[in-house]
């Protein structure tokens, strides 16, 4: 049930089917009119099922830290089946800042799966002005170039955010996975009507897939009358859902 705290960022677990390789670059989000779109803070908690069982609950939180810097917090609420898989100090955390571009630029990603042992935990440190990042992961050191708009396992949820608000197609986004550099081609499905213990939603579905190929893809349905947020997830291997996301309860900041 460790996967279970990925499913906040956007990608839920992040392993699509596989697809054709995209030789264009990831695209980079500069928003004509960035005052039309932002980041509302909130608080949202998701109930999480993998192959129809409840693991228990995930709270995430986007809270503004001043200066347009903001903290995204994902944090894992196990069931006492849950429990026997995980830890309830499980946690992802990214800090990063929105430019007045409409631009998402992750600083500190972290990422500790609650036990003693340290070794699956994840530290990443961006830095904008020689576009590197550098920490460690599963043990290991990290420091390598990373190309401009490169989102971290959490951000990468908030720039589809973005992008839904400002009407642009997403096309494909980088995002760094411990040592590795993913790419992940977003597809916009149309919308559909979601009812779920928050209420009733007609949200707009994206399809992600990775750029390379995987057993696996993941479809989003983010709500617009929540800021575009997402409401449900479904995560698909070998064509068959095999975890799902589903808004409990969202508290909305100003």
């Amino acid at each position: 049930m460790r996967t279970a705290i990925y499913t906040t960022a956007f990608m839920m677990c992040l392993l699509p089917l596989p697809i054709l390789a995209d030789k264009s670059p990831a695209i980079t989000y500069s928003l004509t009119e960035p005052g039309k779109v932002m980041l509302r803070p909130y608080t949202a908690r998701y109930n999480v099922k993998a192959h129809g069982i409840s693991g228990g609950d995930i709270e995430a939180t986007l809270t503004p830290l001043g200066n347009g810097h903001y903290r995204f917090r994902s944090h894992l609420l196990p069931n006492f089946l849950g429990r026997l898989f995980t830890s309830d100090q499980a946690e992802d955390v990214s800090e990063f800042e929105l430019t007045a571009e409409g631009v998402i630029k992750p600083l500190h990603f972290r990422s500790e799966d609650g036990s003693k042992d340290t070794h699956d935990d994840i530290a990443l440190d961006f830095d904008w002005a020689s576009n590197t990042v550098k920490g460690h992961a599963e043990g290991k050191e990290i420091s390598m170039a990373v190309p401009a708009g490169v989102q971290d396992r959490l951000t990468i949820q908030l720039t589809a955010s973005l992008a839904l608000q400002a009407k642009h197609d997403i096309g494909t986004l980088n995002m760094q996975e411990r040592s590795e550099l993913q790419q992940f081609k977003i597809t916009q499905q149309g919308t559909e009507h979601v009812h779920n213990d928050a209420g009733d939603f007609n949200a707009v579905v994206l399809l992600s897939e990775r750029v390379g190929g995987s057993s696996r893809s993941s479809r989003y349905w983010y709500a617009p009358e929540l800021g575009y947020i997402p409401v449900h997830a479904e995560r698909s291997s070998h064509g068959k859902v095999d975890i799902v996301m589903q808004l409990k309860s969202v508290k909305l900041g100003e």
